[in-house]
């Protein structure tokens, strides 16, 4: 026995020799082209989550722009309305902080301005017919004028690079990187002419230094030592990571002298992938992303120093093989107790018996008597477990109907507190004169009703309500309470019937379907707050070879979302606030469920909502 153990120690040994040399042997031929490749994707998916962020910065400037069109061609938005203009746009800037300036300008030659100088929010007034000079608002923080000056200016919109941009297009245009009139910021304008009409022009100043701050934080999830850089048109270098510091009123332009690096990289020969360059014997991985923005072509530039690959590579090299030591330990030992370490594993397992369910992946596919172990106390313990789980559910189930009987006794004795609460009110009612006490009574007796009607669906819920069933025509009770349902809806509703030929004959308690209904038509009635259609429709339908009476009720309102969808019929589920109970849905489900039917709901936003009620017919030959 000692020498076979032996000799398996010694296979376990040339085998962990041949698994560590033949891993780095890989790691040394292989991991090199690996670790590229996947550089090469990392900086693929940073450059997609650098394009997203181009993308929100102009977004939200592009949408506003098209409202602001639409606002002012439907004469809604006038710029000459300085100060609710003022307090539109500056609600849209502050939440937008790199919108630093919003132009207008008609083809007349009238201009308007509200421009955030450092977080001092100014106005600029061209009027055309002041030549020469232009008004200065100084506004405080909701808009308001608080005060002017007059200055010596003779600015035309008309003039302006967006303005003759915007004046020639059909759409939104970018302009050209440029320092602002106002601020010497550097920064873009995107512009649109609002109504061709009147050539009115809008322009909204971005400031594009954010984006170099984006930039450095873009870099740290590729590698603390990588240089990046934004290039527009092939010209500009409208933002790059922390190498050099931004001048105050500089527009930087790509040129070979302030940036050889970057230079030699756009001027070598290109590849999709990572591709090498040298330079001050230094080498330089480079890979470089261009797409469009709208009239835009953006380049992004990502220069890595070759000494990254190569550093991280020998680190990445290092922990695998100790990694592969560490596992051909592992092996060895598992070799060696090949016969015990699944007797000791069952056994430690079967601790847990009963608490969870035990599974053996490795021993349970073994043949052996050790396969046969496993299996058998895997099986034991999966029906200990759904034991205790039917058990618990038991549990549960009895205590659920302890709570349901303690409810309908609280409620019971609740209601009799209540109705000698009313009684006693409507008898002091008639022995007083004072007014203030018979208005205070009065509501006490009000209260106290609504009180009476409140226990009366809890006890709907808890099952307790006793029904009055009979035989009744569907049909026929529903156009008895057309007179109803019309004084619930008022005049903006207009309600239509779609009743079936023939009648529909159904065991129900008339009062319980006059709740089901006033409690559909008042709710169809609060999603339609501005007038709208409910439609109730009757119809004869086979479910399961079983015949029921559909009663369909549609309205043209809001409509639910999806989670409110599924949690309407929840009690105590309301999304009317203070103003509803939540429990109007929860008792039409437990009228129709009392019922023997059921009910569904088909519902989308801004499409309306249809509940859909089947009830068992009682005569299948009608």
């Amino acid at each position: 026995m000692a020498k076979f153990t032996l000799s398996i120690k010694w296979v376990s040994i040339m085998i962990t020799l041949i698994l560590v040399g033949t891993i780095s042997i890989s790691n040394y031929l292989f991991s090199l082209h690996f670790y590229r490749n996947s550089l090469d994707k990392n900086i693929s998916i940073v450059t997609s989550l650098f394009k997203a962020e181009v993308e929100n910065f102009i977004n939200p400037v592009e949408t506003f722009l098209y409202n602001i069109q639409t606002l002012t061609c439907c004469k809604i938005l006038d710029f000459n309305d300085v100060e609710k203009t003022n307090k539109f746009l500056m609600e849209f800037m502050k939440k937008y902080p790199q919108v630093t300036s919003i132009n207008y300008g008609d083809g007349k030659g009238n201009g308007y301005l509200i421009l955030n100088d450092r977080g001092n929010w100014l106005n600029r007034i061209k009027k055309s017919e002041n030549k020469g000079f232009v008004v200065w608002n100084t506004l405080n923080n909701d808009g308001e004028i608080i005060s002017k000056r007059i200055e010596k200016d003779d600015y035309d919109p008309r003039k302006t690079e967006w303005y003759r941009q915007a004046y020639t297009a059909n759409d939104i245009q970018w302009s050209k990187e440029y320092l602002f009139r106002t601020t010497k910021d550097p920064g873009i304008t995107a512009s649109l002419l609002l109504c061709s009409e009147s050539n009115e022009v809008v322009g909204m100043d971005l400031m594009i230094k954010d984006i170099s701050l984006f930039l450095d934080k873009t870099k740290q999830k590729i590698h603390e030592q990588a240089k990046l850089y934004l290039i527009s048109n092939g010209i500009d270098l409208i933002a790059f990571s922390n190498e050099i510091t931004a001048m105050t009123g500089k527009i930087y332009q790509l040129n070979e002298k302030e940036f050889p690096l970057l230079y030699k990289a756009l001027f070598s020969i290109k590849s999709a992938k990572l591709y090498e360059i040298n330079f001050d014997n230094q080498k330089w991985l480079v890979k470089i992303e261009k797409w469009k923005i709208r009239n835009k072509e953006l380049t992004l530039v990502n220069l890595i120093p070759y000494s990254v690959l190569t550093k991280d590579l020998n680190l990445y090299l290092f922990y695998q093989i100790i990694a592969t030591i560490i596992i051909s330990l592992i092996t060895i030992i598992y070799v060696n107790k090949k016969y015990m370490e699944p007797i000791i594993n069952i056994s430690n397992q079967t601790a847990n018996l009963g608490a969870k369910e035990l599974i053996f992946p490795k021993e349970s596919k073994r043949t052996d008597e050790i396969g046969y172990l496993s299996r058998a106390v895997s099986d034991a313990s999966k029906k200990i477990l759904e034991a205790k789980e039917n058990e618990k559910k038991i549990q549960e189930i009895k205590h659920f109907e302890s709570i349901k009987r303690s409810l309908g006794e609280m409620v019971h004795r609740f209601k009799d507190l209540i109705n000698v609460i009313h009684g006693f009110a409507s008898i002091a009612q008639s022995k007083v004169s004072n007014d203030f006490t018979k208005n205070a009574l009065d509501q006490i007796i009000n209260a106290s009703k609504r009180a009476i009607y409140l226990t009366k669906e809890i006890l709907t819920l808890t099952g307790e309500r006793k029904y009055e069933m009979k035989d009744s025509d569907l049909n026929k009770i529903i156009l008895s309470m057309k007179t109803t349902i019309q004084a619930l809806v008022g005049e903006n509703i207009k309600v239509i019937y779609d009743l079936f030929k023939d009648s529909l004959k159904v065991n129900l308690d008339i009062r319980a379907f006059d709740e089901i209904m006033t409690n559909l038509i008042l709710n169809a009635k609060e999603a339609m707050p501005e007038g709208g259609i409910i439609k109730i429709k009757t119809e004869k339908i086979s479910v399961q070879e079983k015949q029921y009476a559909l009663l369909s009720l549609s309205d043209t309102g809001a409509g639910m979302n999806e989670e409110t969808k599924q949690r309407i019929f929840e009690p105590f589920f309301t999304t009317k606030g203070t103003k509803g109970t939540g429990l109007g849905l929860p008792i039409v489900y437990r009228i129709i469920n009392d019922h023997k039917g059921y009910i569904e709901v088909e519902s989308e936003l801004g499409k309306g909502t249809t509940f859909k009620i089947y009830l068992p017919i009682i005569d299948n030959g009608l």
